[in-house]
């Protein structure tokens, strides 16, 4: 079978719009902002477990954050708390989709009109548009997943309602059954077709209930081509992030490797000690500037690492968005338009160009 040329050149746009450096610098600033905010939270559910001051697990956790993480893991799951463990995995993901819905929103805006309108997109015009419409990035998936919740949570308070009387239980499986369905139902349209609900509102300028509609409108109805794309998106994934990482351990070998010839087996080890041994009490940084300075460079390094796998992966998900509005919706893939008529700062019209209609005479047989 010959290749679909679309397909080819999509991959294309793809490659090259995921490349975009100032997509990985609005994924950079997410991450700066995601950070101290899932510390927050790993602070806050410390305190509750350990039942300790919450300035004080605030000052641990932002000094010692991996050993903090770590030990509040082992120590609730020790102690049988999955209550505030899956409290603790909840509040970690609605800080994510919150920070997400608005840096992942731009960019998504951005791969948008890069892969649809074939014009560079503008940081400013991304942001303006994440700034006006993260509210309903936000939404879509935290409704579902929150409606999930809620229909789990009445399903098992109507078979509570067997502690009262076994004879209740006649209406309350039936029930619980229901919003057990209903459940489910949510649950997987969030993993199924979740993926498609920033690429709806950053195509198609939509709201929540327009985008949750797409969703369920591929996710139930065209499951096997949308499993399909998402299968091959997380192979291309999977692919960029075993190349990077290849090539992340070669840069991190060779860098090893001049570190020793410069400065010897003994200093080496002690400049790598001074970063990664953390003293017992006081504040855990290097103190010295060449520590500073190999910290400050792996820091940087790892999380441009991240960031750029990141980016990929929004880009995909918009590639796969578009090639199912391809093969499902029958539209072509240079019609679907990244802006609307009423985007004043790109329309034609608006920045003073006139639209001339040109009528073509055609000749009388």
């Amino acid at each position: 079978m010959p290749p679909n040329p679309e397909k080819i050149e999509i991959l294309r746009a793809v490659q090259r719009s995921a490349g975009d450096k100032r997509k990985i610098l609005l994924t950079v600033y997410g991450l700066l902002l995601f950070v101290p905010l899932a510390l927050l939270v790993v602070a806050t559910f410390r305190s509750l477990v350990l039942d300790a001051a919450f300035w004080s697990e605030c000052q641990a956790t932002f000094l010692r954050p991996v050993g903090a993480t770590v030990s509040f893991l082992s120590e609730a799951f020790s102690r049988g708390q999955w209550a505030v463990m899956g409290g603790f995995f909840f509040a970690l993901w609605l800080v994510a989709t919150l920070v997400a819905s608005f840096f992942g929103l731009a960019v998504t805006r951005m791969a948008a009109i890069e892969l649809t309108c074939d014009r560079r997109a503008d940081v400013s015009e991304a942001i303006q548009f994440a700034r006006s419409h993260w509210h309903w990035a936000f939404l879509t998936p935290a409704c579902l997943l929150m409606g999930g919740l809620l229909l789990t949570g009445l399903a098992a308070a109507c078979f509570s309602l067997g502690r009262i009387s076994e004879y209740l239980l006649v209406i309350g499986v039936p029930l619980a059954l229901v919003f057990s369905i209903g459940a489910v139902v949510l649950l997987i349209g969030l993993w199924s077709g979740g993926i498609l609900a920033w690429s709806t509102i950053a195509t198609e300028w939509s709201d929540a209930f327009d985008a949750i509609t797409r969703v369920y409108g591929y996710s139930f109805t065209h499951s096997y081509r949308l499993l399909l794309y998402r299968a091959g998106g997380l192979l291309a994934w999977l692919g960029a992030v075993l190349t990077r990482t290849i090539r992340a351990g070669l840069v991190v070998g060779v860098c090893y490797a001049a570190l020793l010839i410069g400065l010897g087996h003994a200093g080496a080890n002690s400049l790598i000690d001074s970063v990664l041994l953390e003293a017992p009490t006081g504040i855990p940084f290097p103190r010295t500037v060449a520590a500073w300075t190999l910290l400050g460079c792996a820091t940087v390094f790892l999380t441009m690492f991240l960031a750029r796998l990141l980016v990929f992966r929004i880009v995909l998900r918009q590639a796969i968005y578009l090639l199912l509005r391809h093969r499902i919706d029958r539209v072509p893939l240079d019609s679907i338009d990244g802006y609307r008529p009423d985007d004043s700062d790109f329309d034609p019209t608006a920045q003073g160009f006139e639209l001339i209609e040109v009528e073509e005479e055609i000749p009388a047989e």
